[in-house]
């Protein structure tokens, strides 16, 4: 499966045509900028150039393994064509999956999502926090004092200097010897 420090990228996965359908084989480019996907619909070749920013962010989708208690856990590409959304990697160890997933919405500049059990998806709002207020200014007492600060004040303040007379309409005289 491919890393996000390793972009842009070539690789083959299966991809469902439509929900309910056999997979299909599909070649995957994926930059940070673009992915391009190339498979064989209908037997015609067909190339689909989708922008990083179509896609609706990295999704993790959690769904019960095949033993009792076990869990396989999928990061997707989620796209909000299904036919289009790539699963970028499937572990049953949760915990490689967790930075990984920070990862792609970092290099991809996505959102990150959750898939729940019901198919709900929900964006994370940890990652897509926003600073509540502006930083504080620097100088609170320059607010209320309308002064210059002390250091400030010690230094001279600069003089203006003169200006060159400038004589106009005269000719210059060369001197030859």
């Amino acid at each position: 499966m491919p890393h996000p420090g390793s972009l842009p990228v070539r690789f083959e996965q299966r991809l469902e045509s439509r929900p309910g359908t056999p997979s299909l084989p599909a070649e995957i480019y994926l930059d940070r900028d673009r992915t391009i996907i190339k498979r064989r619909v209908g037997g015609v070749p067909v190339s689909v150039v989708v922008p990083s920013n179509g896609f609706d962010g990295v999704m993790v989708r959690i769904v019960p393994g095949n033993a009792p208690g076990e869990i396989v856990a999928a990061l997707i590409l989620k796209h909000p064509d299904s036919a289009l959304s790539i699963t970028l990697a499937e572990t049953e160890h949760s915990d490689d999956l967790a930075t990984l997933w920070s990862r792609w919405a970092q290099t991809l500049n996505l959102p990150m999502l959750v898939c729940d059990l019901g198919g709900k998806v929900k964006p994370i709002e940890a990652y897509s926090a926003v600073p509540v207020a502006g930083p504080a200014p620097r100088r609170k007492l320059r607010l209320l004092t309308g002064r210059r600060p002390r250091f400030l004040n010690k230094r001279a303040v600069g003089q203006r200097q003169e200006t060159q007379t400038v004589y106009e309409n005269e000719r210059e005289i060369i001197a030859r010897t």
